[in-house]
């Protein structure tokens, strides 16, 4: 008989940056995971995804001093989109 796969849904990587803020709340946290999780598919299941979770590591200063994080998908820091786009 042949070997059944626990796993047959090959799982996908989900990185996440967020402001400590976000991190440091539960409910804020909850929020956003629940609005990323409507994004991949399904708002209340993580089956088949690995989602890593990092605080913002890298920032651009404008010539007048605004400071926004720099995204990986976006490396000019304006437009950026926000946890609730």
């Amino acid at each position: 008989m042949a070997e059944v796969n626990p796993q047959p849904i090959p799982v996908r990587n989900v990185h996440v940056t967020v402001p400590g803020s976000v991190l440091n709340n539960l409910e804020e946290f909850q929020r956003v995971q629940a609005s990323i999780l409507g994004e991949v598919g399904c708002r209340t299941c993580t089956s088949g995804f690995n989602f890593m979770w990092q605080v913002y590591s890298e920032f651009a200063v404008s010539p007048d001093g605004e400071v926004r994080p720099v995204l990986a998908d976006n490396p000019q820091p304006s437009p950026w989109r926000t946890a609730d786009a």
